[in-house]
């Protein structure tokens, strides 16, 4: 598999105490469920077993419609994805990605675009040209980073978690991994030393899943497997495309767990949806041996892809399971920020069990454990 699949402020909506706001009128809009509980208590003196359902009864734990709609604004609806994976839910409870840092293993960013102003916690390292800082000449990795992170600025479309902080890392340019094994280890380990503990990767050996070994995946990623297995012990949490080759199992990386147990609490494996995620996409890999850790969301079409910032800075459409796979991390990088009290590889499972499993997401050999779904995910 080619590895770059290419195809051709404040941000917040207007302040609440807290997004998961409470619609019993006229005491508790904008109150916490803790602090409406509190303040309920404190106004109508009822014995608890009476107080707790009349607050209940009239409190919503879900973010109501008014909420919501203020995030659904004309970048939310023009990236083309968001909508669909409900990620308006999410932003109404708090989850934007703020404090939270994810890596984007690719072909490097282009740091001086206006999409990324205030959006990267570090320069990374280019290893093409062997210095800090990364330049993306192939555009691969800065479309990635429109996808995962770019602005809310009002300009073209933003992020998924659009205030989440990038450490972008390049480690090649059209060429597949394996030649760049160390580069991709020294990658991980160097986002991860800097706080990015949920690792964004939109390339995969060329490998089938199914014909892969611990044995053989040692001969060709040795280092970057010594890497992965540390990184997951610690708490990472690594993303990976099935693949753009329309078959009906994964490609090496994201079905590496199948091989390597200890790794799929800390794996995820990506499937591409059509942009409005109606079905899978023209090109996209099924999840197959990964459906346990696999999951699905809208990655697009050529010609009907998701829209992402250009290594120039305009904004362009890309496709495929890369983009898919950066929606994905970006969205655990938002739910962190809903969750900060959780870890990536508890998020990671919360992600997977709250994914929409019913009509044709219930078929795992395709969609894994399903279409991701923030607003499930992030309700209390």
């Amino acid at each position: 598999m080619n590895p770059y699949n290419i195809s051709q402020h404040s941000r917040h909506a207007p302040h609440s105490k807290n997004a998961d706001s409470c619609a019993l009128e006229p005491f508790f809009q904008g109150y916490t469920m803790q602090d409406a509980q509190r303040i309920f208590r404190q106004r109508f003196p009822l014995p608890p077993l009476l107080a707790i359902p009349a607050l209940l009864l009239g409190c919503m734990g879900a973010a109501n419609a008014e909420n919501r709609k203020a995030f659904e604004t004309a970048e939310y609806r023009a990236q083309g994805a968001l909508a669909v994976v409900n990620a308006s839910a999410l932003y109404a409870r708090g989850g934007t990605g703020e404090g939270v840092t994810v890596a984007l293993i690719d072909s490097g960013l282009n740091l001086d675009l206006p999409s990324f102003k205030g959006r990267i916690a570090d320069p990374g390292y280019d290893y093409v040209l062997k210095q800090s800082g990364t330049l993306d000449r192939v555009g691969h990795g800065t479309q990635m980073a429109g996808v995962l992170a770019a602005n809310k600025d009002e300009r073209g479309m933003h992020g998924i978690a659009y205030d989440a902080q990038l450490i972008p890392m390049r480690f090649g340019d059209n060429n597949e991994p394996f030649f760049f094994d160390e580069e991709i280890a020294g990658s991980w380990r160097y986002a991860f030393e800097r706080g990015a503990k949920i690792l964004s990767n939109s390339w995969a050996n060329s490998v089938p899943a199914t014909e892969l070994t611990e044995a053989r995946y040692k001969q060709i990623m040795e280092a970057s497997l010594q890497s992965a297995r540390d990184l997951v012990a610690q708490g990472a949490v690594f993303v990976f495309p099935t693949g753009n080759e329309l078959k009906r199992e994964p490609l090496a990386e994201p079905g590496l767990a199948l091989a390597i147990a200890e790794l799929e609490k800390g794996w995820l494996a990506v499937v591409a949806l059509k942009r409005d995620g109606t079905a899978i996409n023209a090109k996209s890999n099924y999840c197959g041996v990964a459906a346990r850790w696999c999951i699905a969301v809208p990655g697009g079409d050529a010609g009907a892809g998701l829209l992402t910032t250009g290594k120039d800075g305009k904004f362009v459409e890309t496709a495929g399971t890369s983009p898919a796979v950066a929606l994905v991390a970006g969205a655990l990088a938002a739910l962190q920020s809903r969750y900060p009290d959780k870890s990536p590889q508890q998020l990671r499972e919360r992600l997977l069990s709250t994914a929409n499993k019913t009509g044709i997401y219930a078929n795992t050999e395709a969609y894994g454990q399903g279409l991701m779904d923030l607003d499930a995910a992030s309700r209390p």
